[in-house]
């Protein structure tokens, strides 16, 4: 094609992304904001030949469109669907998956000692996001490149700073005589002629003097930080000139003296103005409901905790946990480091050890990341720390990276700490409550899910009430049949199965169990089904499965990874949806001894 051509298939896929997730659900500004960068890299690189690592990923749309996924492309995120994300299993373009950032510059410094040891020739390419350029995996891996005589190539997609137009002007005058072959050609010549005698050298020592002092002052840029770690900074370079980009991207082609970097300026939203202006707002589409999140119930409620000794921290999610409700009334009171999950959980270790609760509000997919941290700087030291486990469960369209079904596994191992599973909004409401205003002795973690209900946030906050983590009877019988629902799965557990003759207990606390709750069960219960909506394996039925005598049923996330699709379709693939859960339990029963006696109906 030639550039005209190009403009008009750029923009052909800005509509058609558009047009799809708006119809759906997905990343929507960032997608935007790669597509004239995109297309650039795969005019020099081969996305199939070559290896391309999209950090984090979720801006890989424009990838897998030009990558053979055109009309698989309307139903992205679908169940059946193709991923949200790279996928090694979905196209040989997707060399490596990721749904987490930081990974890509890991990945590539991977691929290149493999091919090393295979004497293999091919390109290796990582894309990162300025954001994912301040996790510990991205920094760490950094370190590594020069030292590994590493030859991968890192485009920078910076969609977060601007060019100032003095910097730029010269920065710009500068690279491009930089990436002229000309440039390259004379200076291997010059430094070849330097070293041959004395006075070279000293001359050549002058020279790199200089080059330093104009990389730290006048050439004023990111150049310094890459640079003294060996890596070779160009930029920054509009992320919108095909034509541009493609002459950088033969020049890191040809690049091979080490691992380069190239800075790419981007505007997320580019092509649709009412999104370049909100990029966080349209950063995920997906369709609404009347409910209010289980997130912003957190953040009303600590907004009303305003004036209490307590500090929230967030992982660059201040608006997907709620915390940006508290930002608003109090911007003092939330403390957004990025990216870097570990760093967070051990500043707030620190924190509670200064007299001031922390309280660390974190999805449960991304809480795995500081699981060294959990059990070695907070456990180990009983730091009183708050953790607000957001999205645990399944979670819809996002899939397997996203789920937060291990959390119940991960923490119930844990010493020294509690886990509190709340049965509703409400029951969030005032667990969170009752933390901020009675405090805590030890770790504990409240888990709720991707969900919401139809209440008013005013009802809420005007029903908090002191609770502790005892479990609830929700329903009573004379039947030896207790079914156990974790947190918000009663809510269904009740709908399925209120109108048999058993007894329905919602679990609130995981750890500690509730012994007065577990006696009962070893006296009275023959039957036991048990529903939770997280792993299986390491999860709460574990506790059950300690009762002798007893006929246990347990129902939750299978030793596997469930796929993307509507949270809907993931809890009917786990046999936790109502319906579900109703069939399931008939027959079961129809298979035992007391057959229909038990399936009596009131």
């Amino acid at each position: 094609m030639n550039y005209e051509e190009l403009e008009e298939l750029a923009q052909k896929i800005r509509k058609y992304i558009y047009t799809t997730i708006s119809n759906g659900s997905g990343h929507l500004a960032s997608n935007l904001g790669v597509v004239e960068l995109t297309i650039a890299l795969y005019r020099i690189f081969d996305p199939v030949e070559d290896v391309i690592i999209w950090d984090t990923s979720h801006q890989s749309y424009v990838h897998k469109l030009l990558t053979g996924r055109w009309k698989e492309f309307k139903n992205i995120r679908k169940k059946a669907g193709i991923s949200g994300y790279t996928n090694i299993f979905e196209s040989d373009a997707d060399k490596f998956g990721a749904g987490h950032a930081g990974t890509a510059i890991a990945a590539a410094l991977g691929f290149f000692l493999s091919d090393k040891l295979k004497k293999r020739k091919r390109d290796i390419v990582a894309i990162v996001g300025d954001g994912a350029l301040g996790c510990g995996m991205t920094l760490e891996s950094l370190n590594q490149l020069n030292y590994q005589g590493a030859n991968v190539k890192i485009v920078l997609n910076d969609n977060e700073m601007a060019i100032s137009k003095n910097v730029g002007a010269i920065s710009q005058l500068l690279n491009n005589f930089r990436v002229k072959k000309e440039y390259t050609e004379t200076k291997k010549a010059l430094k070849s002629s330097l070293e041959d005698s004395s006075v070279g050298k000293d001359v050549e020592n002058l020279l790199k003097k200089f080059r330093d002092a104009l990389k730290y002052s006048f050439y004023a840029s990111p150049a310094p930080f890459f640079e003294d770690m060996g890596i070779k900074y160009y930029g920054p370079v509009e992320g919108h000139n095909i034509k541009k980009l493609e002459e950088y991207f033969k020049f890191m082609k040809e690049y091979n003296e080490g691992p380069v970097l190239l800075h790419v300026v981007t505007k997320k939203g580019k092509g649709f103005e009412e999104i370049e202006n909100a990029p966080i707002k349209f950063h995920g589409i997906s369709k609404k409901d009347d409910k209010i999140s289980y997130s912003k119930i957190v953040g009303h409620t600590l907004a009303w905790l305003k004036n209490y000794e307590f500090l929230a921290f967030t992982a660059a999610m201040s608006s997907g946990t709620g915390l940006d409700i508290l930002q608003e009334v109090s911007p003092d009171k939330v403390i957004d480091m990025g990216i870097t999950e570990s760093s967070v959980v051990t500043t707030a270790a620190a924190v509670s050890f200064g007299g001031i609760l922390p309280i660390v509000d974190i999805y449960s997919t991304f809480m795995q990341r500081a699981f060294d941290s959990l059990i070695h700087d907070v456990a180990l030291q009983k730091a009183p720390v708050l953790f607000l486990l957001d999205r645990a469960g399944l979670v819809g369209e996002d899939g397997p990276t996203h789920h937060g079904v291990f959390d119940l596994s991960y923490t119930r191992l844990i010493p020294n700490v509690e886990v509190w599973t709340p049965l509703d909004a409400q029951d969030l409401a005032n667990m969170v409550y009752t933390s901020v205003i009675q405090g805590i002795k030890k770790p504990r973690f409240i888990r709720f899910p991707r969900d919401g209900e139809k209440i008013s946030v005013t009802q809420i906050l005007e029903n908090l009430k002191i609770v502790n983590g005892e479990w609830r009877f929700l329903k009573k019988s004379e039947s030896d049949v207790y079914v156990l629902a974790v947190g918000t799965m009663a809510q269904l557990v009740v709908k399925a199965l209120n109108e048999f003759e058993v007894n329905i207990i919602g679990v609130r606390s995981v750890k500690p169990v509730d012994d007065f709750v577990m006696q009962v069960l070893a006296e009275k219960a023959n039957y036991i089904f048990v529903y939770e909506e997280g792993s299986l394996k390491g999860g709460f039925n574990e506790e059950i499965y300690k009762l002798k005598n007893k006929q246990i049923f347990a129902f939750g996330i299978k030793d596997d990874f469930v796929s993307h699709a509507t949270r809907e379709e993931q809890l009917q693939e786990c046999g936790l949806d109502i319906e579900s859960i109703k069939k399931n339990f008939e027959e079961l029963f129809l298979k035992t001894d007391i057959g229909t006696k038990i399936l009596r109906r009131r």
